[in-house]
């Protein structure tokens, strides 16, 4: 018997870490799997014992328990009094705007690996097309370097910046991997991606490419 129980009437709600994560961790992890499976749904979940097992079908009752209570415990899942439907953006009208409250100077854009971009907030028309240009070098750069900065360095590090002279990030750029498709978060200043805005565009993504 698992010494985890499941929390009645609780909804399973991936956190903006657990966005983070799910876009940015290793594809071998069994929590990136739960995150996943989680945002590829039309509405979070309420946590029942059929619903945990049908979300972690590699695992037994108690390794699912287990895994949940893990993923919790880390704060990429978090259990909700609601139930929260899956945002329903149109690329052109909201992305941008969700793009928008990622920047600290309200400026970021999201592009492809193949260097278009696809929604931008903030950057002038010319230099969103540069930005997304360089935003695929980035990827093919951390795709070519990822051994040496993760397993011979141990950093544990997924975004790329330009920095100033005191080392602070001026433009940031954050690779993700959306099942077999890639795209890069371009960000101006700081970044803010500890909200729902965050979550929302991962969420969205998963389930319009995956």
């Amino acid at each position: 018997m698992s010494e985890y129980s499941l929390i009645s009437g609780a909804y399973a709600t991936v956190t903006p870490a657990g966005a983070f994560h799910a876009a940015t961790g290793a594809t071998d992890d069994p929590g990136q799997n739960l995150l996943n499976a989680l945002l590829n749904m039309t509405q979070t979940p309420l946590m029942v014992e059929s619903e945990l097992q049908r979300l972690c079908p590699q695992e037994n009752a108690a390794g699912a328990l287990e895994l949940l209570f893990r993923a919790q415990e880390i704060g990429w899942v978090c259990g909700k009094s609601e139930s929260r439907k899956a945002p329903d953006l149109n690329m052109e009208r909201d992305v941008p705007k969700l793009l928008g409250q990622l920047s600290g100077e309200g400026r970021a854009l999201l592009a492809d690996a193949q260097g278009f971009h696809l929604a931008n907030e903030g950057f002038a028309h010319e230099v969103a097309e540069e930005l997304s240009v360089l935003a695929a070098d980035v990827v093919t750069i951390q795709q070519r370097h990822r051994p040496l900065v993760r397993n011979n360095l141990r950093i544990n590090a997924t975004g790329w910046a330009a920095v100033d002279a005191a080392g602070f990030g001026q433009l940031g750029f954050w690779p993700l991997q959306i099942s077999m498709q890639t795209f890069v978060l371009v960000v101006a200043g700081e970044p803010s991606f500890n909200q729902e805005s965050f979550t929302d565009l991962i969420w969205w993504l998963a389930r319009r490419y995956s």
